[in-house]
């Protein structure tokens, strides 16, 4: 007999939120969503726009770095690689303006309407 897996409102919308990170993340390196998505390694673009989508995810989003790895198909100390690297990277000023306003983005983004 087949299981019916029944998710909650939370876990669809953390589902939606990270798809939402993984679409900010691709238009922002200028890669295919599915690029974000599915490639296992792909190239520098790809990869770079998928540990942005993680980061937005990670920190952004507050969800756990699991949570993100399972999203990306990745493992959490992946996740946890790719915000340190963000984080690093946030030293340049320009690199920096740019996260602040994915940022924006992604908070305006999945904003619960009163």
């Amino acid at each position: 007999m087949d299981r019916i897996i029944t998710r909650t409102k939370e876990e669809n919308r953390e589902e939606a939120d990270l798809g939402l990170a993984a679409s900010i993340g691709a238009m922002a390196y200028g890669v295919p969503l599915r690029a974000v998505l599915t490639d296992p390694r792909g190239d520098a673009k790809a990869a770079n726009a998928r540990q942005m989508a993680m980061y937005l995810g990670h920190v952004r989003l507050h969800l756990s770095a699991r949570r993100v790895g399972r999203a990306f198909g990745r493992t959490h100390a992946a996740v946890l690689k790719a915000c340190r690297r963000i984080e690093e990277s946030r030293e340049n000023p320009a690199f920096d303006q740019t996260v602040e306003w994915l940022e924006t983005l992604l908070m305006r983004a999945t904003e619960v309407p009163a």
